[in-house]
């Protein structure tokens, strides 16, 4: 069975400091959603793709919620994996369900996580923080790798693709060349890559964010917590 994450139509209040709690204000045109990692991964999973599926030893494939490197007392959803195939894609995907059904919507994202990858610093093949690029996407089936790409179009490395925007790389002022620091980066949609999206007959939607890697080593994020916005178009 897939994992579900249900569409309520509201913020999400914080309860507790650590869980999150999802409620309705009765707002069906504009919903938006809270998640904070930090006790439980609120349905979303991971996946990878764009590197050969006989092989996922070689690129060291990690994932779930772990201890934060900044405050081992929080979580995180950590993704991690070594990119030799020079086009790894890892991403946390989940199922959006009690949309308006066959219903045209835009989204945008922001995306609270964790990096070790400084600014300007050289790496094999691509630079470790600008050559990984973050993307928001969407699907009407669920993401998952076939063969060896993405069944869906998120576009390659730099690029935008069909169902997906690039919003950022993973650079952060204050990370170090080493990558022995980890900071926190805040990345969001603007104007330019918001996506748009067209819901199932059924009111699902998939949603995903993640990075399409072009540098060749070792990448390891933490994502800390995910805010999306939905408007009716």
């Amino acid at each position: 069975m897939y994992n579900k994450i249900t569409a309520v139509l509201a913020l999400g209040l914080l309860l507790g400091g650590c869980k999150l709690d999802l409620s309705s204000d009765g707002n069906k045109e504009d919903p938006a959603f809270s998640f904070d990692f930090e006790q439980n991964d609120h349905g979303w999973s991971a996946g990878f793709s764009d590197y050969p599926p006989d092989d996922p030893d070689t690129h060291e494939l990690s994932s779930g919620l772990k201890a934060l490197p900044t405050d081992s007392q929080k979580q995180g959803f950590m993704l991690s994996g070594h990119n030799r195939s020079d086009d790894l894609f890892m991403y946390i995907k989940g199922k959006f369900t009690g949309l308006e059904p066959s219903s045209r919507y835009q989204a945008s994202i922001s995306v609270n996580l964790l990096t070790n990858a400084g600014e300007g610093c050289m790496g094999i093949g691509g630079a470790p923080g600008e050559s990984v690029w973050m993307k928001f996407g969407f699907g009407e089936q669920e993401p998952k790798q076939a063969d060896y790409y993405l069944n869906l179009d998120k576009g390659a490395q730099n690029n935008n693709g069909k169902n997906a925007k690039i919003i950022g790389d993973i650079a952060a002022s204050g990370a170090n060349c080493e990558g022995s620091k980890y900071v926190e980066k805040v990345l969001a949609s603007n104007n330019d890559s918001r996506i748009e999206f067209t819901t199932n007959q059924d009111g699902s939607i998939w949603l995903f964010v993640g990075t399409d890697s072009g540098y060749e080593g070792k990448t390891t994020l933490y994502y800390d917590k995910i805010d999306i916005q939905l408007k009716r178009l």
